[in-house]
């Protein structure tokens, strides 16, 4: 395929039909054209910034019309992927035809999942799968079956997923394919994940996700400055401080000290600025930065409730637990990752950490099976991993 059908086209296509879609003229059609295609720049280049003035203008465009599903919808999934999951809901609620929806019942699926009802998500998936096998419910159950360690079962239901997409989703087909590679990387099986990502990046060329998942590939397989190079890259393109705050660990386990603390510290930079504007979804990414690079216990542990009263799942569990081991609250640690671990998600880090804090409490024993499931399940799981 030629390089004028990846990302960088796609991205030329949507710029120049946000231009011919001009304020000025206020049909309810255009409206909803401008502003969806907004949305489809902001989301598709994964700039978190640029999203949340998107959702401003959902906003102020949802008062202009007299019949706003649509833009409902798109509100919830740009709400979505703020994390603003209250909002998420009320948007869906606003309209019943969009609540009864395949595809609010999907993002509903999907909030049952962020709060920890693994079940009722499921139960949502199935659903709208009996009624129709699209690509996105069947990626959605992938990513589900995937997290209770039937990986041989999500891989099946991403590659159905691929099937069901024509010949012009090229987009869509390198992001099921990343998924399946990341199943791989997750699972220590770097070479078949490297074939995933490559196949992604031949079907879509140029797109920042591919190019950041073989980064954190390079970087596993211990070639930090190869990997900051990649990432430093991507994230001269877009503004993404996990993307800086990946590129200071690469560099401090490369052992250049300098450059390490500029990253590092752009990184949290950015993620205060936005905490302090109100925005709440780099709060998991500030429970990362605490824990892994600064290793301050007492702010991990403060973020760490900010981000559980949004969502309590596994991963909001597992990263309160995190954190109190690194402020030396051990029997307070052992009774969140109690939890995260009987939510039946099947994942090494989190049964590395859990590990960890097992033996810090006493629990020698459990601490080391812990460490020995993780190992099993990746070998590498000790290794450069990107704050997805």
């Amino acid at each position: 395929m030629p390089p004028a059908a990846g990302y960088a086209a796609e991205m030329r296509r949507i710029e120049h039909d946000i231009d011919g879609l001009s304020e000025e003229k206020n049909e309810p059609e255009r409206i909803t054209r401008r502003v969806y295609r907004l949305y489809q720049r902001a989301s598709i280049a994964g700039d978190l910034k640029a999203l949340t003035t998107v959702d401003r203008t959902i906003d102020d465009a949802i008062m202009l019309l007299s019949n706003p599903g649509d833009l409902y919808l798109l509100k919830a999934h740009a709400a979505f992927k703020l994390h603003k999951l209250a909002d998420v809901d009320a948007a869906l609620r606003a309209v019943p035809s969009v609540y009864d929806s395949d595809e609010g019942q999907l993002i509903r699926a999907d909030l049952d999942f962020q709060h920890g009802d693994y079940r009722g998500a499921e139960d949502g998936y199935l659903d709208v799968l009996q009624r129709e096998r699209s690509w996105d419910a069947l990626a959605r159950l992938a990513y589900l079956r995937g997290k209770m360690g039937d990986t041989a079962g999500a891989d099946h239901l991403y590659e159905e997923a691929e099937d069901q997409l024509t010949a012009k989703e090229m987009r869509a087909y390198a992001w099921l394919e990343v998924q399946r590679g990341f199943l791989d990387f997750a699972g220590g099986r770097h070479g078949e994940a490297q074939l995933h990502y490559r196949r992604a990046d031949a079907a879509y060329p140029g797109y920042w996700l591919v190019e950041e998942h073989l980064a954190e590939l390079v970087g596993a397989d211990d070639k930090y400055e190869e990997a900051a190079a990649i990432f430093e890259r991507i994230a001269s393109r877009v503004d993404r401080p996990d993307l800086e705050q990946a590129i200071g660990e690469l560099y401090e386990a490369a052992g250049r000290g300098g450059p390490a603390v500029y990253w590092k510290q752009r990184a949290l930079s950015a993620y205060l600025q936005s905490a302090q504007r109100g925005e709440v979804h780099y709060y998991h990414h500030l429970v990362d930065y605490y824990t892994d690079v600064a290793e301050d216990g007492g702010e991990a542990v403060k973020w760490a409730h900010k981000d559980l009263q949004l969502r309590e799942n596994f991963a909001t569990q597992a990263a309160l637990a995190w954190s109190l081991y690194r402020d030396g609250r051990f029997s307070e640690a052992v009774c969140w990752i109690d939890r995260a671990l009987a939510s039946g998600v099947v994942d090494a880090r989190l049964c590395f950490q859990a590990g960890d804090i097992y033996r810090a409490a006493g629990n020698e024993a459990e601490g080391r099976t812990l460490r020995e499931r993780a190992m099993c399940l990746n070998p590498g799981v000790a290794g450069f991993h990107m704050h997805h």
